[in-house]
């Protein structure tokens, strides 16, 4: 069943719309939630609360996007669960994608003062857009999907450092 099929089911609050997003997407939520949370219960949980959360809250929103709508709440979900199970510590893996950008984007708050989330997505989807492809999707397999660097090199069929390589020109960009 296509997104828009499903989003008429959630706005008539047909309870088979759930069923079609697991069915369509409970693969890509799981990945996603895998690569930020090691226990598969939490996993779980946060595919689930994804589920529950596009059904409150469609209607009244209609996501251009069905799938990067789910994703992004399977991901905020997953990174909840990540920092309430390790409070004081870190997944050294995630964290250290995140380090990683902390480089190119400010943590103070006049950033956040002069930019909405909206704004910063768009110049960010913007600058996206104007790289090379494999630069592209290389970042977003790190950055969104949270994927270690010998995962991308592998799916890529490239050397490890080639990837560190894109990922440092870019964030240099």
């Amino acid at each position: 069943m296509d997104d828009a099929s499903i989003i008429k089911l959630l706005w008539e609050r047909d309870e088979q719309a759930v069923e079609e997003l697991k069915n369509s997407y409970e693969t890509l939520c799981f990945y996603v939630a895998g690569n930020i949370l090691s226990q598969k219960e939490d996993r779980e949980e946060c595919v689930n609360s994804a589920y529950m959360d596009v059904w409150s809250s469609i209607p009244p929103k209609r996501p251009d996007n069905l799938k990067n709508y789910l994703c992004k709440l399977v991901k905020n979900c997953a990174l909840d669960r990540q920092r309430y199970n390790t409070a004081a510590k870190r997944n050294k893996e995630f964290s250290v994608s995140l380090d990683e950008l902390s480089e190119c984007v400010s943590d103070g708050k006049s950033l956040e003062d002069r930019l909405s989330d909206e704004q910063l997505g768009k110049i960010i989807s913007s600058f996206l857009r104007a790289q090379p492809e494999k630069y592209r999707k290389v970042f977003v397999r790190r950055y969104w999907y949270s994927e270690s660097i010998e995962d991308i090199a592998a799916y890529f069929d490239m050397n490890a450092n080639t990837v560190a390589t894109y990922l440092f020109r870019i964030r240099k960009n």
